[in-house]
Formats: C-alpha cells, structure tokens, sequence
C-alpha cells in the first residue's frame, strides 16, 4: 500500500508542474507573442506567408504552375503571356495587324536553285491573288504557275459565296504579296502534294518585304490576326503546329475578328433594294475597288442565259430592261451542280439577292441563297416571282435541264403585217424538251416596233 501511494503522489506532482508552465505561457507580453497576436505570425496571417498561402503557393493552387497547368504557361498559353499581351484587357482593335508571334519563327530551309514541286521548296512570284487562302504563282524552277492552297488555314469565304471576315482575309493576304521583295514556297512533305480535289498544292507560303527582313509564314499571320482557326494537329504532319496553337490562342484570347463581335466593315448582311440601271449608273456606289469590296444588292431579272465552266461552276445572265427600253446584264454566279441556286430555271423572272463582286474582268452578284418554297417569305433569299416570262426560239440551241419550258426550235412564220411602226408575225414552232421536240408545234405572235422606212420582206414560210 505504501508502495502504491508514492506512485500516485509522484503523479500529482507531474500534473501540477505542467500546468503552471502552461499558467506561465499565457502570462506573458502578447505584443510579443505571435501566438497571441496573430498580425506578426506568418502562420496565421497567411498574407506575410508565401508557404500558406495557396493563391500564391503552386503545389497547393496548381492553376498558377506550368508544370500542372499548361494552359497558364507563356511558353505553351501566348495569351497569358506579357510580351505578346501587356495587361489583363484583351486588345480587340480589328483595325490593327499583328505579328509578334509569326515574328518568332523563322525560316531555316535551303531554298536557293531548289524546286517547290520535286524538292518541297522553291522561290516564286505571285500572278494573281484569288483569296484569304489561295493564290496562284509562277515557279522560279521550270517556270510553272501553281495554285497553292495555304496549309493548315482555312480563311472565310469572298468570291462565290462572300461571308463575314472573308473580303478582309483576302486583303490582308493580297496586301502583303502584292508587297512582298521575296516568296518562297514549302510544301508540306518532301515534295509537293495536291488538295483532295487535286486542283491545287497544299503549301507554306513564306514571304519577306525587304532585303533586310526576315520571313514571315503568310498562313501562321493569318492565324494570329483572327482570320482563320488553326487547323493543325500536334502530329508530324503539322511541323509549326505549336506556333499556330500559339497564335489561335492570341487571336482568340484578344477578339479578333473571328472571334469578336464586332461589325466587318468589308461585309454587309442588309441588302439595298436597286434596279440593273441604277448599279450600272453609278458601279462606284456599290463597289470598292481598293478594297474589292461590294455591296449587298436586292433586284429584279429575267435569267436569260447559263454558261458552265470547264471546272463545273454555273453563271446566269440576268437581264433587265428600263422603261426606254435600254437593256442591262449582270452575271449572277451560283456555284457548283450541288449548289441549289444552279437548278433556277431560265426565262423566270427572279428577285436576286446577293453580294456585288468583280471577277474576271466581269462585275457579278455572287452568295447566292435559294429556296423556291420559302424564299418568298425571306428577304434575304433569291426567289422567282413570274414564270417563263421570256422564250427563247433557237433550233441550235442544246436543251439542259434548266430551260425547262421556255426553250423552242426556230419560228416558222404563217402572216407578217406592218401597221404603221409596228410589224406583227405570226409563227409557229416546236418546245424542245430532253427527249427531242414535241410532237405538236404551238402558235405565237410576236409584235416589233420598226422604224418609218421599214421595208416587210417577211412572208408565210420564213
């Protein structure tokens, strides 16, 4: 029993010693004491220390670390970094250019006495522009004219159809070729390779503006000024690819174009209502030829006429007549079979809605949108409005599906009076159809304002 109080007196003991040093640490000076007053105590005022706090701590807040968040590194994100965009407010000035990330690469391929076309690259000179992401050019080796299609972009439409950006696009590209001292074409393999449709190459186009300067890569500068996404992937086949993601993040991260809001001034969606004559009156009033810009138009013509390409594209001639009876045209350009503006029917009279354009030496409306069921009820849309308002008699015309009703053989004249001015005929003449003529021939009269003098030589049988 003795033995079994000394333990517990011992124990006692040990307790009251610890709780006057715990007495003796809560009596002392708390200014001095960061436990106590927590202002200077790194440990609970995380602001004085970097370790705890985790907006500024990347193993605890890994959106601040390159090596977890990629998405957050200069290297990786140029959108995030200060020498591509100073300051946290996206630029969103689609009236500026720029180039600071096409600036960083380089051109380090041989090209001096090098074809484009066995080699993969090659010097050449530009012959004509066509749009934000095709141009054609003469070989400097063998002297050959090529037509690049520019790899791993792919700008807005602005010749047979017109969209938003894409007269801009084809600016920006043209401006900087028409300017250029020096192009060198890369192909995007050994040597060059041709697009599915096997009408154009597939190329880098590489062009400098001084002797002094180094290139640039025309389709990475598309890239970072909003024209275009970039259409790469991480692969060996897309050696630039990570200067084009670079470059699609900036453009992205800052509005441009592509991905801003904001109004393209080369492009308009509002068509003014106009009559033929009225465009061909005043063609400055509808198209800028600096800029190669056309208005949105909305306007009335019979489609007298369709011309095929030798690469499929269809081309209607519309025409008009004022109250003079003067006579106007404009090509109004539909695009491919496929397209379904290429199945509109000749002799219609249509209201044509489209975009004015200069190609080929030739004014035309291009962007056409058509829908005989509901066309009517857009505004925007090409529609017809009278049927088989013109016929056409001419026996050495071939028939295509697109005259429809209104194509005839030549006109077999059964009487011819005069009236003073106005010579009347009266004929008949067979409707041409996809099987030949039809069987039974249809009588029409047709009346012709001749002059005082004129003398009827027209008689039965003619």
């Amino acid at each position: 029993m003795k033995k079994s109080y000394k333990i517990l007196s011992l124990l006692l003991v040990l307790v009251i010693c610890l709780v006057l040093v715990a007495c003796d640490q809560n009596t002392g000076n708390n200014d001095d004491d960061p436990v106590v007053n927590p202002g200077d105590d790194p440990v609970v005022n995380p602001g004085d220390e970097p370790a705890v706090n985790p907006g500024d701590d990347p193993a605890v807040n890994p959106g601040d670390d390159p090596a977890v968040n990629p998405g957050d590194d200069p290297a990786v994100n140029p959108g995030d970094d200060p020498a591509v965009n100073p300051g946290d407010e996206p630029i969103i000035d689609n009236s500026k250019y720029y180039d600071e990330i096409t600036s960083t690469l380089t051109l380090t391929k041989s090209y001096d006495g090098k074809s484009f076309l066995t080699d993969g690259i090659g010097k050449a000179t530009l012959v004509a522009h066509t749009d934000g992401d095709t141009s054609r050019f003469r070989l400097e080796q063998g002297n050959i004219v090529v037509s690049i299609r520019y790899f791993q972009i792919d700008t807005p439409e602005s010749t047979g159809n017109v969209e938003k950006w894409g007269k801009a696009a084809s600016l920006f590209v043209k401006e900087r070729l028409t300017n250029a001292t020096e192009i060198v074409l890369e192909a995007t393999g050994d040597r060059a390779v041709k697009d599915s449709y096997g009408t154009r190459y597939l190329g880098y186009v590489w062009y400098k503006t001084a002797e002094d300067t180094e290139f640039k890569l025309l389709n990475l500068e598309v890239v970072e000024n909003g024209f275009s996404d970039n259409k790469g992937i991480p692969s060996s086949e897309y050696p630039y690819y990570e200067y084009f993601a670079k470059a699609n993040n900036f453009a992205r991260k800052n509005g441009l174009r592509l991905y801003s809001n904001e109004d393209d001034p080369l492009y308009s969606t509002d068509p003014e209502d106009i009559t033929l004559k009225d465009f061909w009156d005043n063609t400055e009033a509808y198209y800028n030829a600096e800029t190669d810009a056309g208005s949105k138009v909305r306007f009335s013509a019979c489609l007298v006429e369709l011309r095929k390409s030798n690469s499929g594209t269809h081309t209607y001639i519309a025409e008009w007549y004022d109250e003079e009876g003067n006579r106007y045209t404009m090509n109004v350009y539909t695009g491919y079979t496929s397209s379904p503006a290429s199945s509109m029917m000749l002799g219609h009279v249509y209201r044509v809605v489209g975009s004015i354009q200069y190609y080929g030496g030739q004014f035309q409306v291009s962007g056409i949108i058509y829908n005989e069921i509901f066309g009517a009820n857009r505004m925007d849309y090409t529609h017809p409005t009278q049927k088989n308002y013109f016929l056409k008699f001419d026996s050495s015309t071939a028939f295509i599906a697109q005259y429809g009703d209104m194509l005839y053989g030549d006109v077999t004249v059964v009487s011819a009076t005069l009236d003073g001015t106005t010579l009347t005929i009266v004929g008949t003449a067979q409707q041409k159809t996809k099987d030949g003529y039809a069987s039974e021939s249809k009588t029409y009269t047709f009346k012709v304002n001749v002059g005082e003098n004129f003398n009827n030589t027209w008689k039965a049988g003619d």
